[in-house]
């Protein structure tokens, strides 16, 4: 054997593979740190998978194409690619971050023989329960909330309440059990009440969530549900 090849041939080798590794290791670099975009763009969020009513072999196509082109803003960098769900300056680089609207979805599959639609969200892009339902409507199609799961780590937003509603909400979310942790703040500009939510293994239905809320008498109304980047919890 001519060993004179075979040891550049292993110093190849281990570059390629230190290399690849350095790669993997940016895409995972924390926020503020220089990302692969196209690695970033395809983490995965939690699978929704729901019951609808309306749905049939004439329609199937639209209502995919209405879910796949559905699109959120996000704010990107011109440089790096790095994109956020919020404006301002990319730290690395030292742009201004551009709004641009960019596909919600990885992938929806609607299937007429269960009635029923999986989605895939884009993991740091922004997918709002109101979008869907907006999409679904121009097609007939209504969403079954009894088998709409509040799945993954989700923000449920209300509107008509006030900040002692907020902590009263967020006891009986707790009481009830629905979800692993609960955390609400109400948001004095927008007077919404905002409670960020992770469900277990199994999550609750929409319409658990929305009897339970309802159930305590105030004027504060489940409006959105929103996964996501803006999903996280925020302080007022």
């Amino acid at each position: 054997m001519n060993t004179k090849n075979v040891i550049p041939a292993l110093a190849l080798l281990l570059a390629g593979s230190l290399t690849a590794q350095a790669d993997i290791q940016k895409a995972q670099a924390p926020h503020g740190e220089v990302k692969d975009a196209a690695l970033c763009k395809a983490e995965p969020a939690v699978q929704l998978e729901f019951t609808v009513t309306g749905l049939t072999k004439e329609n199937l196509e639209k209502v995919q194409q209405s879910l796949t082109s559905l699109k959120t803003q996000v704010y990107v960098c011109a440089g790096c690619k790095h994109e956020q769900d919020v404006a301002g300056q990319c730290a690395p680089c030292k742009l201004a971050l551009v709004a641009t609207p960019e596909p919600m979805l990885l992938e929806a599959v609607p299937t007429v023989d269960s009635a029923s639609i999986r989605l895939m969200p884009m993991g740091a892009r922004t997918m709002r329960y109101s979008d869907l339902v907006g999409a679904l409507t121009k097609n007939s199609i209504q969403i079954d909330t009894a088998k709409f799961p509040l799945a993954g780590q989700s923000r449920l937003v209300l509107r008509g309440g006030s900040a002692e509603n907020a902590k009263a909400i967020a006891k009986a979310l707790v009481d009830a059990k629905l979800f692993e942790s609960v955390e609400a703040i109400f948001d004095v500009p927008s007077g919404e009440i905002r409670i960020a939510v992770h469900a277990s293994a199994t999550p609750p239905m929409h319409d658990k969530v929305t009897s339970v809320i309802d159930a305590l008498g105030t004027k504060a109304k489940l409006t959105d549900v929103v996964w996501g980047p803006s999903a996280l919890p925020t302080k007022a």
